[in-house]
């Protein structure tokens, strides 16, 4: 554009800034009338256009590529529900064989250890493959009996689920040709056990097995149970008295440190009971302890016992006068009282225990919870095992506080603090005592 034409677009007063040029006339037409639809493009786009037309195809929905091949599906003649039942783990239909229960049975034993609160879900896969077992196998009764009683001896955690254990196999497996005997067969080798007593003490390397022994009969009084004529369930009268009984006096008659702990323990755990369940034996002389506690009475002077021995003697025969932690009443216990119930009474006695839980909020023993009296035992050093047994048996001075002899002293009566550094009338180091003279110079006098 000239400057001529731009001077007189500048006259004229157009709004047109300087620099910038005026659109074509075209390009205004076009914006102030729109686009000349005359002109537009015209597409030759159709739909009908080969590109868009398929080609022609030879497949067809009843190609042979299409139609699923027949396979030859067996035609079942029971119900599904009764074919899965028919599953085992030896393949379809297949039942277990005697060395795969044994290894099932193990596997149980083992992780029971530590999971004794699963017993009869561990148990249950076990049972029925026993269930299964065909007419024609070999009996395994014998090789499970001496598998649970050798762990139940020697496992000192496993002693009480494993008499549970033993009450849930007598009633699970009682109509089983092959373990429909099992009690009796598992009783036996307690007997066999049992006869070797007088071997055993007279051997070191004996006597922990033959206190696992004794403990373990002491459980299995406890929970196992049969049910005479009438369908009333008692517990075993044979265990109570001549078992128990000659196996407290025998390691009471042998008395060391060891033997003496395990009598004790076992009479705190089974001694309400052999009280309540005299009546078992035919006679009362068969069913008295008196021998049992005068042996025990008189081991109170034994020279060669420890102090904490001692203490444990006590707390049981203290532990028998107060009625075994019960509270006395008119009425006669019941044989059907049951362990739980009189373990917890017992437990009452001493609150010296942890107190366990289940998962429905219910008190329950340390065993069923996993844990044995020996269990804490590596927890006490020596000293303080003795200082526990003391305090077990009472010998506190008025106040709580052990008697003369023992590590702790008691307290003054007027001391109301505890005194952390050495103590004398006037105690103040040098800092203090600077700092003290400092505190007195700057006081105002008093006149």
């Amino acid at each position: 554009m000239s400057s001529g034409s731009a001077g007189k677009d500048s006259e004229s007063g157009s709004h047109f800034q300087p620099g910038l040029r005026r659109p074509l006339l075209s390009t205004q037409e076009k914006l102030q009338n729109g686009l000349d639809s005359s002109k537009n493009l015209q597409s030759t786009l159709s739909v009908n256009a080969p590109e868009f037309v398929p080609r022609k195809t030879t497949f067809s929905v009843t190609a042979a590529e299409f139609v699923p091949r027949q396979q030859p599906y067996p035609q079942y003649s029971q119900s599904l529900y009764q074919d899965f039942q028919g599953l085992q783990i030896g393949g379809y239909g297949q039942p277990p064989t005697s060395e795969q229960v044994l290894d099932s049975f193990k596997t149980a034993l083992t992780a029971l250890i530590s999971q004794p609160g699963n017993m009869e879900e561990l148990m249950s896969g076990v049972i029925d493959q026993i269930n299964q077992l065909p007419a024609t196998a070999e009996s395994i009764q014998n090789k499970v009996v001496e598998m649970l009683f050798e762990q139940c001896v020697s496992e000192p955690n496993f002693r009480y689920t494993g008499a549970r254990l033993c009450r849930l196999l007598c009633k699970k497996l009682k109509s089983h040709p092959m373990f429909q005997d099992f009690r009796n067969v598992f009783l036996t080798r307690c007997k066999e056990e049992f006869l070797k007593k007088d071997e055993m003490i007279l051997n070191p390397k004996l006597i922990d097995r033959l206190c696992g022994f004794t403990m373990f009969i002491g459980e299995l009084f406890l929970n196992l149970e049969v049910e005479d004529g009438s369908g009333k369930a008692h517990k075993i009268g044979i265990l109570r008295s001549p078992v128990l009984k000659d196996l407290l006096l025998i390691l009471l008659s042998h008395p060391t440190d060891f033997t003496v702990k395990c009598a004790t323990q076992l009479l705190k755990l089974t001694g309400s009971t052999i009280e309540d369940t005299a009546y078992l034996n035919k006679t009362p002389e068969e069913g008295s302890y008196d021998e049992v506690f005068l042996q025990i009475r008189q081991l109170d002077t034994y020279p060669d016992l420890n102090r904490t021995s001692k203490c444990l003697i006590k707390s049981v025969l203290d532990l028998k006068d107060n009625n075994w932690g019960r509270s006395r009443s008119s009425n006669a216990p019941t044989p059907e009282d049951s362990y739980q119930q009189n373990y917890q009474q017992a437990a009452n006695f001493t609150q010296n225990e942890p107190i366990f839980y289940n998962q429905h909020g219910q008190p329950i023993s340390a065993q069923e919870a996993g844990y044995s009296d020996q269990a804490f035992d590596p927890y006490l050093q020596e000293e303080e095992e003795e200082e526990f047994a003391r305090w077990e048996a009472g010998e506190l001075e008025e106040g709580g506080h052990w008697v003369e002899g023992g590590d702790y002293q008691a307290w003054s009566d007027q001391d109301e603090y505890f005194q952390t550094g050495p103590y004398t009338e006037n105690y103040m180091d040098e800092e203090i005592e600077a700092a003290y003279e400092e505190f007195l110079r700057q006081q105002p006098s008093h006149h």
